[in-house]
């Protein structure tokens, strides 16, 4: 199966939040804007690249004025290459290296390839009495608040970019087939301290956005969060646990964070962009890089 990034519903997502999208012999391409009227289209976990695929690309980006076509290539060879001109390798959307759990194991077996410090505190969190509530769909507009709120807090204390606050709602309430995201807290002593949502689709349970709350951080909710939410994927027949994006440079505590869980590191080839109109192509990326 393909990733939930090529599915219907990710597709019914961009939609709901106003996104142009096309899909191309089964492929989701969406339409990124860029300011000044300018956009790109970007092809998220593209699991194979075919000549009919490009060619169908070619005639949307120029009906759409786009600049370039965005890959993030899963199930291709690290050093694959592509037989045309007018492509360079650029960075991600998408995480690049991931670590994924594999819920097959036992619990025991599972705690056991954690980093000792891991599973002291979540042990720690266990005997704080940390609780952790999942939440149902009818739920989410009654919770959305107080996720925002911890999302705010976590956005100012470690300075990266939120989406709009609808994003999140649109998220949340867009469910079909083997496909649904679920809110999840760490609750302590009537406060919520962190928070996760999570993806299901096919076998596998991906943590999207996590935020955290700047009190009562000796009570390690956050560990508690991800062992509680890896047991309950596990009950519910889930094989792997991704904890969706690692990078010693630019996220080097979320990395230490997430690696403490063991689990295998992914690493996805690296991204190309596809150019189509090189000289306002080149101005992008000089302005991108003054940013």
């Amino acid at each position: 199966m393909h990733s939930f990034l090529q599915s219907y519903e990710w597709e019914k997502l961009q939609e709901a939040i106003g996104r142009k999208h096309w899909r191309l012999f089964d492929h989701l391409v969406i339409q990124h804007d860029l300011p000044q009227g300018f956009n790109y289209l970007y092809a998220p976990h593209l699991p194979e690249l075919t000549d009919e695929f490009l060619h169908a690309v070619r005639e949307i980006a120029l009906a759409e004025k786009s600049l370039f076509l965005k890959i993030d290539p899963v199930g291709l060879p690290e050093n694959w290459r592509l037989n045309i001109g007018g492509w360079q390798f650029s960075q991600f959307v998408q995480p690049q290296k991931t670590v994924v759990i594999d819920l097959e194991k036992t619990e025991e077996e599972i705690l056991a390839q954690m980093h000792s410090k891991t599973r002291y505190n979540i042990r720690l969190g266990e005997r704080h009495g940390v609780g952790v509530i999942k939440c149902t769909t009818h739920e989410i507009r009654h919770h959305l608040d107080d996720f925002w709120s911890l999302l705010t807090q976590t956005s100012e204390r470690d300075l990266f970019h939120l989406h709009e606050r609808n994003y999140y709602h649109k998220l949340l309430t867009i469910q079909g087939g083997t496909f649904s995201n679920r809110l999840f807290f760490a609750e302590y002593r009537g406060n919520l301290l962190a928070a996760a949502v999570v993806n299901y689709y096919g076998e596998t349970a991906t943590y999207l956005h996590g935020a955290s709350g700047s009190f009562h951080r000796d009570v390690m909710a956050p560990y508690i969060l991800h062992w509680r939410i890896m047991q309950d994927a596990k009950q519910h027949g889930f094989k792997k646990y991704d904890l969706w994006g690692i990078d010693e440079e630019r996220w080097p505590g979320v990395t230490r964070f997430k690696t403490g869980f063991g689990g295998t590191v992914v690493e996805y080839p690296k991204s190309i962009d596809i150019v189509f109109r090189p000289m306002w192509y080149k101005a992008y990326r000089i302005i991108k890089k003054m940013r």
